[in-house]
């Protein structure tokens, strides 16, 4: 019988029953092995011999991939794959897959929520209705969206939902992606920036939707952000590294640009005392905009049908390494 060793916090907080997978592990001619232990050896010594390891956010490095004597699959329930080394397991033949689509409209939706809020300035008014307080001077100036440039920063399934909802609002819309073909950005009627800084210094509001990669770390740092204009809006519903946190606050609290929405952090959760948390010109959602109760059903769905694949011998759906299976 397989193993299928699932680990992480991010994984048991987002999953706290795991009766749908234990349901669907037949299937797999597998059992279900949990390691809650958060030290590298617990996990180490359960995944040694499994078929499978299934992680959110857990690191799955070079000395545990070196150390899988069995393993056919590593499988993150997430869009997000910057836990795995994924160079060492190309090395080892190991796939590496991720769920890529399950949230991909929760994640856009939650992207131009927080521009929408912080543009509005809904945070800074809701506490004062609270307290009768009847009054929008103190939130002065809010702008029309119409004709503004929303930039986006990454074209792939979350950048390009993106598009359509900003177009509704009557904007504009901009990107910047190095990877992508003119062709896309025609087809969606998106004007391309080639460089990074020509897209920072025409966007009323920016949205990331990057992966993490050695490439994208600090990509917005304390540069990108004095290259803004003071009245953008930055929004980061991708990775938190991709922002440089202690630019951000600097640049938030000299009023270098006008607010942020952020869903990522450098530190999940964050200290108590984070600067961040405390800025009135910030907006903090707890890594939300992943979810909605069909996206949290369609992530395990998509998952196991994954995993149950590749135990079957099949090549995988989503994998990001697909040289590991040639030309």
């Amino acid at each position: 019988m397989n193993r299928v060793v699932f680990a992480g916090q991010r994984l048991f907080m987002k999953f706290p029953k795991l009766d749908y997978f234990e349901g669907r592990m037949p299937e797999a001619d597998a059992e279900l092995v949990c390691v809650r232990d958060e030290s590298p050896e617990a996990l180490a010594e359960a995944a040694r011999e499994a078929a499978a390891v299934v992680v959110i956010a857990r690191p799955i490095d070079r000395p545990l991939i070196r150390g899988l004597e069995r393993c056919r699959l590593i499988l993150t329930l997430s869009v997000g794959y910057d836990c795995v080394d994924v160079a060492a397991a190309t090395e080892r033949g190991i796939p590496v897959c991720n769920t890529p689509a399950y949230c991909t409209d929760e994640v856009a939706n939650h992207a131009m929520t927080l521009v929408l809020a912080v543009a509005r300035k809904l945070h800074l008014l809701l506490p004062k209705t609270r307290e009768a307080v009847w009054d929008y001077k103190f939130s002065r100036p809010i702008f029309n969206f119409r004709d503004k440039c929303l930039g986006i920063i990454g074209l792939g399934r979350i950048g390009r939902a993106v598009v359509p909802k900003a177009k509704g609002f009557g904007m504009r819309v901009a990107a910047y992606d190095p990877y992508l073909d003119d062709d896309l950005f025609e087809l969606l009627g998106v004007e391309r920036c080639y460089e990074l800084p020509d897209l920072l210094r025409q966007a009323d509001y920016l949205t990331v939707h990057a992966p993490l990669t050695a490439e994208t770390r600090h990509m917005i740092d304390a540069g990108a952000l004095g290259a803004m204009k003071p009245h953008a809006v930055l929004v980061n519903t991708s990775r938190g590294p991709i922002v440089d946190e202690q630019a951000l606050c600097r640049a938030l609290e000299s009023g270098r640009i006008a607010g942020a929405g952020i869903d990522v952090l450098e530190e999940e959760p964050p200290a108590a005392d984070s600067p961040l948390l405390g800025l009135e010109n910030a907006l903090v959602t707890p890594h939300i905009a992943w979810y909605s109760e069909e996206s949290h059903e369609a992530d395990m769905i998509q998952g196991m049908d994954e995993l149950v694949r590749v135990l079957a011998g099949h090549r995988p759906r989503f994998v990001v390494n697909p040289q590991i299976f040639g030309a």
